[in-house]
């Protein structure tokens, strides 16, 4: 076997090596024997239960580490979610310091079409990380999320956040296929 093919088995394994053992560096600050000693156990642990993780199936036939996520697409995806938690929360902060608190509460149900299950999972948090909207629940591929306001329900059904994280899997999709069947639950009228 040589070193690419080796490489490319067990890229995955050596990058989460890495990423968990920066992270513990950086956290705790300290290259003492005794740090490094714990460091090591601490990620050699994490790692052995991940990899427990990978054959339990998170969905019909499809276990944790049968797909994979596109690596510098993830890069690019966390930084625009960041902006995206930063940019909603002003603007929650906008909404809730107004004096009419123009607040008009609903319940959204909507179909997305990501690739797996992982997807999902990655689009329902990263809907909750971002202020003024909340997964309530996941069911396939239905989606019910409360929205704080009518503009967080129309970005949050435009499907330009269901796109970003197909594309983490797929080649290509566009923003208006990903997110249908969208029903207005509930809306609450603001003040």
């Amino acid at each position: 076997m040589n070193n690419t093919s080796l490489w490319l088995r067990h890229r995955g394994l050596i990058l989460q090596i890495l990423i968990l053992s920066a992270i513990w560096l950086i956290l705790s600050g300290r290259t003492d024997f005794i740090y490094l000693l714990w460091g090591a156990i601490s990620v050699a642990f994490v790692i052995w239960l991940s990899g427990r993780l990978n054959s339990i199936p998170l969905a019909k036939d499809e276990p944790c580490g049968s797909t994979r996520i596109i690596i510098p697409r993830l890069i690019v995806y966390l930084f625009w979610l960041v902006w995206q938690i930063i940019k909603s929360g002003v603007y929650v902060a906008y909404v809730v310091l107004h004096p009419k608190m123009p607040i008009e509460p609903m319940i959204v149900r909507f179909t997305s079409k990501q690739p797996n299950v992982l997807a999902r999972v990655i689009l329902g948090n990263s809907i909750t990380l971002t202020p003024g909207t909340l997964t309530l629940d996941i069911e396939d591929n239905l989606f019910t999320v409360h929205a704080l306001t009518r503009d967080t329900e129309e970005d949050l059904v435009s499907g330009d956040m269901e796109a970003r994280v197909a594309r983490l899997y797929m080649r290509e999709c566009e923003s208006e296929d990903m997110c249908c069947d969208i029903e207005l639950i509930t809306s609450g009228r603001g003040k």
